[in-house]
């Protein structure tokens, strides 16, 4: 069976949402640092962990680009759409702070909004088909 970009871009979000769920909890319960620098680490350490993801399974079919290049590339994307994900994070984080799963549901609501602008991005740009070889 072959699976659409898309839901393989999915699948490795999973994985990313899950690195970026477990360190941010990490971060916050086990080590008391506060939710935005502990967002911040999260977020690069989830970012890296989807571009190899999508490098080597959503868009394996697309041409090879120099890695660390095509990294760079990726996390530019990631940072475009974290715009959306910490104005989105922020916002909910402030409205819902005096409750005590605050932080998750905010971190939840922050990566959702900045999944579409990372898919397009990626799919366009970053793994982008007429890309040349290293």
């Amino acid at each position: 069976m072959r699976w659409p970009a898309w839901i393989k871009f999915a699948l490795v979000g999973g994985t990313g949402f899950v690195v970026d769920v477990s360190l941010f909890s990490a971060l916050t319960l086990g080590l008391e640092w506060g939710p935005y620098p502990a967002r911040v680490l999260a977020f690069l350490a989830a970012a890296s962990t989807t571009w190899a993801g999508n490098r080597w399974f959503t868009f394996r079919q697309r041409p090879l680009q120099d890695a660390s290049r095509q990294w760079l590339k990726s996390l530019t994307a990631a940072l475009m759409s974290a715009l959306p994900n910490f104005a989105l994070f922020s916002w909910t984080l402030t409205l819902l702070s005096p409750w005590s799963l605050a932080p998750w549901v905010a971190l939840v609501a922050g990566i959702g909004a900045g999944t579409l602008s990372n898919y397009l991005l990626s799919s366009r740009w970053v793994f982008a088909e007429s890309a040349r070889s290293p």
